[in-house]
């Protein structure tokens, strides 16, 4: 048996262990962990937990396209404005780059059968990549949400858990199963293996563009993608490929905002929870929060919130003036853009990448 390249280490504590799916809290301190690599990162590819990436359970997710968005550009007064079409993946979302790695780890480590929970993309994502890598998938989701997730769900063969009440009820359920049936929780949210497939995000950037972005302004609601891109850009940075790590902003509806409270230091709770079109991100309760507000304050970035009917503006200015159907939560990653620019957070001279999360296909339009 082959020596692992990785440990886990609480994130809290530093405690390490060996690799895990199942385990998902630090025995020490109850802490999340991360992963920790044997070797240093060399730049030419993101460090990945697999023993042999070529042996991954993928569908041919990564490599999405990137686009000069010349209209939007010229709207907000930007020097350059680049799009990352992450919608372009298997299942319509960027979370088929956490899936890969956490399926084929679970796959790997002798996983049949596993629980998740998710606001809808993650879901069908695990669900299809599930289906690929032969495994059992229950998914619990909020009963209100979009029913083309939904429907990717049942279509991938998985078992599909609709909760009623908000996000965290989903969450709440999937715990309770966990417990009953003692099956493997295999939480997008809690395993340290799914942001690792969200590094390869910053490595194509950086292929296209080099280290020319100054800003980064994305949607955030668990932080897989938000974790994920910092830490490739800090491996990109440590193995002396790029001088310059851009600043991260990230977006929440006004809605339903722990990580931007957290940053402003604006007393928040779930208490305060409205609803809101951004599914995606109406997390109230994000298990990985510390470590988010460590990622955007280790880059110099800042958190914005934005309005409802912001999010319909910037959906239908997107379909009509680049031709992108964007769903909801990833239309206001612009509309916290536009805000930010305004507020002379992001200066006008600046290069900005927002990548675009998820298809608009997914959910009907209001």
């Amino acid at each position: 048996m082959s020596v692992p390249n990785h440990r886990l280490r609480c994130h809290d504590c530093s405690e390490k262990q060996y690799p895990s799916v199942s385990d998902l809290y630090c025995t020490e301190c109850g802490g999340l962990f991360a992963v920790d690599y044997v070797d240093a990162p060399d730049g030419t590819r993101p460090r990945l937990p697999m023993d042999d990436p070529t042996k991954a359970n993928s569908l041919g997710e990564g490599d999405t396209p990137m686009i000069f968005m010349e209209k939007t550009r010229t709207s907000l007064g930007l020097n350059s404005l680049w799009g990352k079409l992450e919608f372009m993946a298997p299942t319509g979302s960027f979370k088929d780059r956490g899936s890969v790695i956490l399926t084929t780890m679970g796959r790997d480590l002798g996983v049949r059968e596993f629980i998740e929970d998710s606001s809808g993309n993650a879901g069908a994502s695990l669900s299809a990549y599930a289906a690929a890598a032969g495994l059992k998938a229950h998914v619990f989701a909020p009963a209100s949400a979009a029913s083309g997730k939904l429907d990717q769900i049942q279509i991938f063969g998985a078992n599909l858990h609709k909760v009623e009440g908000p996000r965290q009820a989903a969450t709440d359920a999937a715990e309770k199963y966990v417990k009953e049936n003692g099956l493997v929780y295999m939480s997008h949210n809690l395993s340290p293996y799914f942001s690792e497939g969200m590094k390869a995000v910053s490595f194509e950037i950086v292929d296209v563009l080099d280290d020319d972005i100054d800003h980064v302004v994305l949607p955030v609601g668990n932080g897989s993608l938000l974790i994920g891109m910092v830490r490739g850009y800090q491996e990109l940075a440590e193995a002396g490929f790029i001088s310059n790590i851009p600043k991260f902003h990230g977006v929440q509806s006004h809605a339903v905002r722990p990580v931007v409270a957290a940053l402003n230091g604006e007393d928040w709770s779930q208490k305060n929870v409205k609803p809101t079109n951004a599914s995606g991100i109406a997390v109230s309760n994000p298990p990985r929060l510390v470590e988010m507000i460590e990622a955007i304050e280790s880059t110099g970035g800042s958190g914005i919130t934005v309005s409802e009917k912001s999010l319909t503006d910037w959906q239908e200015q997107l379909a009509s003036n680049e031709g992108i159907f964007a769903e909801m939560t990833s239309a206001g990653a612009f509309a916290g853009l536009e805000k930010l620019i305004k507020s002379g957070v992001i200066d006008k001279d600046s290069n900005v990448c927002v990548p675009i999360t998820g298809s608009g296909l997914k959910e009907p339009l209001n």
